[in-house]
C-alpha cells in the first residue's frame, strides 16, 4: 500500500514538474516571443488559480460546517503563514540576486536599488551650503539618474587629460586623488573616504581632468552624469545658481560642510518625493546590477532556491492529494503543468542574458524536476498517516500552507511577469487558463 501511494506521488509530481526542464529547452532554443510567453503563463496561473481555489480551499467552509471551527482556523492560518514565509524568503534571496530569474522581479529590485542610491547622493547634496535654496521636488529630480560603478583596488578612475563627464560619491572603500608630479617629484595627494564626493570642479567649469584618480580598496561609487546635470540645470534656476556656486566653493577648495535642522528637512522632503517619482530604468541600471551580483559566488544558488520555493509548496499539494480518499486532482496536475512551462521558459531566457551556460540552466530546471518529485513522495509518505480516520486540521493546515504559498508566488511573480511582457492580453489569458481548469474538472 505504502509503496503504491508512494509511486503515485513521484510519478504525478514528476508529471507535474516536467515541464520546467521542457519550457527552459524551449525558452533557450527558440526565444519565444514575449506575448506568446505572457499568454502562456497568465493561461497556467489561471488554471492554478482554479485548483488552489476550489481543490484545496474550496472544501474548508463544509469542513469548518463538519469540524468545527479549528478546521477554518487552520485554512485560514495556513494560507497565511505559506504566504508571508513565501514572501520573506522571495525578498531575501532576491536580494542575493535571485531576482535574475525573471524579468518583472529584476525591473522591481532595479528600481528598489536606484532610488538608495539616489536617497544616498541626495543625502550628500543636501549636506552642501549651495544647495540649501533649491526645492525638494528639483533637488530629488536631479539625483534619479544616479548610477553606480564597481572598481578593484588599484583601479583607475580618470586621469590627466580625461574628459569631466561625471561628479562621484564614493559609497564604499576609498578614492586616492593625486596631482602630477612637478620637476621636483612632488605632488600633492588626498584621500576621498566613504560617503564623501569628488570630480565636481571639471564637471561644473567644463574642464578636463587634471589630477589621477584610484581605487584605494575595492570601492563603490555612485555617479550623476554632466548631461543629468545640464538638463537638470535647464529646467531649474535654483539648480543652475546652486551648481555655479558650488563651482566657486570647489574652485576655492570650500571643505567646510555644516549641517543644520532645515538641511535635514530639506533632505527628507526630497527623499519622500524620490520614493513617489518614477525613475525611469535604462539598460546601464540593469547591467550594473547584474554585473555586481554576478561577481557573488552564491549568485546560482540563490536563483536555484528562488526557483525551488515556487517548487516546493506544490510538492506538498500532490503529496497530499495523493494520500487523499478522493485521489489526485487531474485539474491541479494540468495547472500546475501548464503554469511551470511558462515561467521556465521566460525564466532560461532571462538567465541566459544574465551570462548563465545552457547546461547550467537545463541543469537547475531538471533537478527542480526531481524535487518536485521526490517532495511529493515525501509529502505523501508523511500525510498519509494523518489521513486515516477522514479530514484532519493538520491536513487542512498543510494545504493551507502551500495554498498561500502558491497564491502569493502566482500574485507577486506570474502575474507581474506575464503583465510586464504581455500588457492587457493578459486578463483574457488568465480567464481563458481558469475555464480550462473548469472544464477538466468536470469532466
Amino acid at each position: 500500500m505504502m509503496d503504491s501511494l508512494l509511486l503515485t506521488a513521484l510519478f504525478w509530481g514528476a508529471v507535474s514538474a516536467v515541464s520546467l526542464p521542457l519550457g527552459a529547452w524551449a525558452g533557450i532554443r527558440w526565444r519565444p516571443h514575449s506575448k506568446v510567453v505572457s499568454t502562456l503563463m497568465a493561461f497556467g496561473a489561471g488554471a492554478l488559480l482554479f485548483a488552489l481555489s476550489v481543490e484545496l480551499l474550496g472544501h474548508v467552509p463544509e469542513l469548518a460546517r463538519e469540524m468545527g471551527i479549528s478546521a477554518l482556523l487552520a485554512g485560514v492560518g495556513g494560507a497565511l503563514t505559506g504566504g508571508v514565509v513565501f514572501d520573506l524568503l522571495n525578498q531575501m534571496l532576491n536580494n542575493r540576486g535571485a531576482f535574475l530569474r525573471n524579468l518583472s522581479n529584476a525591473k522591481e529590485y532595479v528600481a528598489r536599488s536606484k532610488r538608495k542610491r539616489a536617497r544616498r547622493v541626495l543625502r550628500k547634496l543636501s549636506t552642501l551650503e549651495a544647495f540649501r535654496d533649491v526645492p525638494p521636488e528639483e533637488l530629488a529630480d536631479l539625483v534619479k539618474g544616479v548610477h553606480r560603478r564597481s572598481l578593484k583596488d588599484g583601479e583607475k578612475v580618470f586621469e590627466p587629460g580625461d574628459a569631466a563627464d561625471e561628479i562621484y560619491f564614493v559609497r564604499r572603500g576609498s578614492i586616492r586623488i593625486s596631482e602630477p608630479e612637478d620637476t621636483d617629484g612632488n605632488g600633492q595627494e588626498s584621500i576621498v573616504e566613504a560617503f564623501d564626493s569628488f570630480g565636481e570642479l571639471g564637471v561644473l567649469t567644463h574642464t578636463p581632468r587634471t589630477t589621477i584618480a584610484r581605487a584605494e580598496d575595492d570601492t563603490v561609487l555612485y555617479l550623476l552624469e554632466r548631461d543629468d546635470l545640464r538638463d537638470a540645470a535647464i529646467g531649474s534656476e535654483a539648480i543652475r545658481t546652486a551648481l555655479q556656486q558650488l563651482a566657486l566653493q570647489r574652485a576655492a577648495e570650500w571643505r567646510h560642510r555644516q549641517r543644520s535642522p532645515e538641511l535635514d528637512f530639506l533632505r527628507k522632503e526630497a527623499e519622500d518625493d524620490l520614493d513617489e517619482m518614477n525613475m525611469p530604468l535604462e539598460e546601464q541600471d540593469f547591467k550594473e546590477e547584474r554585473d555586481e551580483m554576478r561577481a557573488s559566488a552564491g549568485i546560482g544558488m540563490a536563483i536555484w532556491l528562488g526557483i525551488a520555493i515556487d517548487a516546493v509548496p506544490e510538492s506538498l499539494v500532490i503529496g497530499s492529494l495523493a494520500s487523499a480518499p478522493e485521489g489526485m486532482s487531474f485539474a491541479f496536475i494540468v495547472g500546475v503543468f501548464l503554469a511551470n512551462f511558462p515561467e521556465a521558459m521566460s525564466s532560461a531566457v532571462s538567465m541566459r542574458i544574465a551570462g548563465f551556460s545552457r547546461l547550467r540552466i537545463l541543469s537547475m530546471w531538471g533537478s527542480l524536476c526531481l524535487l518536485t518529485a521526490l517532495g511529493a513522495g515525501i509529502g505523501a509518505l508523511v500525510l498519509s498517516s494523518a489521513q486515516h480516520g477522514g479530514p484532519s486540521t493538520i491536513i487542512v493546515f498543510v494545504e493551507g500552507l502551500a495554498a498561500g504559498a502558491m497564491l502569493t508566488a502566482i500574485a507577486e511573480t506570474m502575474l507581474p511577469e506575464a503583465f510586464e511582457q504581455g500588457g492587457s492580453i493578459v486578463g483574457m489569458a488568465t480567464l481563458c487558463g481558469f475555464l480550462a481548469a473548469l472544464i477538466v474538472a468536470s469532466l
